[in-house]
């Protein structure tokens, strides 16, 4: 059976799927840039969030560029040890904007990377004690699942 829907359905269905990826985005890179923020204090104490905000923005697109440079690298010339080169490409380059960003050398940028990591460690670590695990982020993760399987459903794509 053959759904046709109007131009205006059509029109509905893309402004949700925008409107929902870019709210996943936004709290995305809210969370993710809490833990860097708590750690740059520690070695710069004239840090701020939109600071932060940008650093963890910047690093996530040149992080993608490498991927994506790295990725047709490989296809062309097919070398399987790319990966390993490109983490570590990747790990200066974020290192490089921490330095920057931040306004420390490369020991503190390192010592943000580490910082955060066990911030991150510690606020999971929590979330398990009080029962917050996988469940409850899948409760969280299922209508978003769902609504864009269905859609894509819908549209037969």
């Amino acid at each position: 059976m053959i759904n046709y829907y109007k131009m205006s359905d059509l029109g509905t269905i893309i402004a949700q799927i925008g409107a929902k990826s870019i709210l996943i985005f936004m709290l995305g890179w809210i969370i993710s840039s809490i833990p860097i923020y708590l750690a740059a204090k520690v070695f710069n104490s004239d840090v701020s969030f939109s600071r932060t905000l940008g650093a963890t923005l910047i690093s996530g697109i040149i992080v993608g560029i490498i991927v994506i440079i790295s990725f047709y690298i490989s296809k062309i010339y097919g070398v399987s040890l790319l990966p390993i080169v490109e983490m570590v490409i990747a790990f200066i380059a974020i290192l490089g904007v921490y330095k920057s960003v931040f306004n420390v050398g490369w020991g503190a940028s390192f010592g943000i990377l580490v910082i955060a990591a066990i911030i991150i460690i510690i606020f999971v670590l929590i979330l398990f004690i009080f029962g917050i695990i996988i469940p409850y982020l899948q409760t969280f993760i299922s209508p978003v699942y769902s609504f864009f399987n269905n859609t894509f459903s819908q549209l037969n794509l």
